[in-house]
């Protein structure tokens, strides 16, 4: 934000639900204009935004704008109005948009203004009908392309609705953030924890979606949250999918093996996975056929200091080695040429961070590419970078016999908060990338998952012995956090990178936001420096 003045004025703007359409300064896009004259589709009267607003994938002049009208069995017309200030005295663009009742009546458009948006900007947005508007949004355009100002990243992944409360994305809200990306999860496509919380959707009532009908409904009911439609009015997004979007652990074209009542074959729950994802995200494929998951991994130049890679950890790779088991050795793993990016993602990210210009190289990365082993060679789950260890040696080693520096992973899916060095192995002693591992906005941890299961509550002392023993047996981790949930946000300057890691009780709805962990990474030096530690942590 540009102020405190300003950030109170967004705050009392955002709550509205209704708003006035101002007519003066700026006309409607001609062709649009055109559509609307004919009179063919009613611009809506009546209808609320219950899902709220969200914008993404920002340029230094571009960005994309999404919400959802309800109300409607066919497709109306929204009023979309871009301003400078949040009371829209000064509007810089207008459009007459579709909300399709074939994409659940969402609404999203890319904005591609060189003239009228600014780099570096701070914009103020809202849809409206007739009679009413959605809630105010705001977003901020990137900066000059050389520019060297400190960029800031929130990241976070895992956000079970029924595990607990979006407390986190409150305090995301609040945060001075450039960009917030999403490592994964963001909905949970059955039932995995009781808590404060139900989820009743699906054909049994148990919190199952399997059906293009059903996927749609849990991102309505996710995103009808307040504290995350806070988040998304507040910041720019971007995100990638793991796999709770579809079906937990599935790989590539294999569905999982936790769905006790398949309704729909495999392929069928994964286009309409896909569907729905990009139906209810504020940004669209790069490339291709959304029903066919196409153009999830991407680069986003964010100025001089950073650029940001997303990956797709799911559509691409192969099964699991050794039947996915936790806690067991599995030399196959290693030893065996097994596909996790797959040979197009791969070299698109070789080639990428080798050409990136960028001080920063920051790979949003679904899984942990850290090597985490209960004892020497027990990897602790094969779902990760560590079930495919010959991509992982390529990928490092490309990075380490290039020489190329300022690689640091931003990862989510573990629910754990960790930060480490990155060897050619996972682990080291020679290291060339780092790691910073961002916990869960809700879902539970280890002590969590293990009191769930068997009744018990893990004794502090234990989870300490536990993280210890973790520590020694894997050196290249820094830190690690498992008894809370929270975020990271990330500053990269030019000489340094900044991580803090923010922790949220999510089970007392309002709980606020504390510091885990601080760390920075100089320039030039692929280890992390651990500035502080709450008392709890490793």
């Amino acid at each position: 934000m540009t102020g405190t003045s300003d950030r109170r004025e967004f705050l009392t703007y955002a709550g509205l639900g209704t708003g006035t359409l101002i007519l003066g300064g700026v006309p409607v896009d001609p062709a649009l204009s055109q559509t609307a004259r004919r009179r063919q589709v009613p611009l809506a009267r009546g209808g609320t935004f219950p899902q709220g607003v969200g914008s993404g994938m920002p340029t230094q002049n571009a960005i994309t704008l999404w919400t959802r009208l309800e109300g409607f069995r066919r497709d109306r017309r929204v009023r979309l109005e871009v301003a400078t200030d949040p009371g829209f005295r000064k509007v810089v663009a207008r459009r007459e948009l579709r909300a399709r009742a074939g994409k659940d009546h969402t609404v999203e458009t890319r904005l591609r203004m060189p003239k009228r948006l600014k780099p570096g900007r701070q914009y103020y947005y809202r849809f409206e009908t007739q009679d009413g508007s959605s809630p105010v949004g705001r977003f901020r355009t990137l900066r000059p392309p050389d520019s060297r100002e400190p960029f800031k990243v929130v990241f976070f992944s895992c956000q079970d609705y029924q595990a607990g409360f979006y407390n986190a994305h409150r305090a995301i809200a609040a945060e001075d953030a450039d960009l917030v990306v999403g490592l994964g999860d963001y909905i949970y496509e059955r039932t995995f924890y009781e808590g404060p919380r139900k989820d009743t959707l699906g054909a049994n009532g148990d919190g199952e979606v399997q059906t293009l009908a059903e996927y749609r409904a849990k991102y309505r009911l996710y995103k009808a949250d307040a504290d995350l439609q806070a988040m998304h009015a507040a910041h720019p997004y971007v995100g990638i999918w793991d796999d709770h979007e579809v079906e937990d652990n599935y790989a590539g074209t294999n569905p999982g093996d936790e769905t006790q009542q398949m309704r729909v074959p495999f392929q069928a729950r994964q286009s309409a996975a896909y569907r729905a994802f990009y139906e209810y995200m504020p940004f669209m494929p790069v490339t291709g056929n959304p029903l066919k998951g196409d153009g999830l991994y991407r680069r986003l130049p964010l100025g001089a200091n950073t650029e940001l890679f997303l990956l797709d950890e799911r559509q691409y790779r192969d099964e699991q080695p050794c039947d996915d088991a936790f806690f067991e050795p599995c030399p196959e793993a290693e030893s065996e040429p097994r596909r996790f990016l797959g040979r197009t993602q791969m070299e698109w990210l070789k080639g990428g961070l080798r050409s990136s210009g960028a001080t920063w190289k920051l790979v949003g990365n679904q899984l942990m590419i850290m090597s985490l082993e209960l004892s020497p060679g027990a990897q602790i789950t094969k779902d990760s970078w560590d079930g495919y260890g010959q991509e992982r040696r390529e990928l490092m080693g490309h990075i380490a016999s290039r020489d190329i520096s300022n690689v640091s992973f931003l990862t989510g899916d573990i629910h754990t908060f960790f930060a480490g060095d990155v060897g050619v192995d996972g682990r080291g002693p020679e290291t060339h990338a780092t790691e910073f591992v961002g916990g869960s906005v809700t879902s539970l941890g280890v002590p969590e998952t293990v009191e769930s299961t068997t009744g018990a509550p893990v004794p502090r002392e234990q989870s300490t012995l536990l993280t210890n023993n973790l520590r020694v047996t894997n050196p290249h981790i820094k830190y690690t956090e498992q008894q809370s949930r929270g975020y990271g946000i990330l500053e990269a300057r030019q000489e340094e990178l900044l991580v803090e890691f923010k922790g949220v009780d999510a089970m007392n709805k309002g709980a606020p936001a504390r510091s885990l962990g601080r760390f920075r990474v100089a320039s030039g030096s692929p280890r992390v420096e651990v500035l502080s530690r709450a008392p709890s942590a490793g």
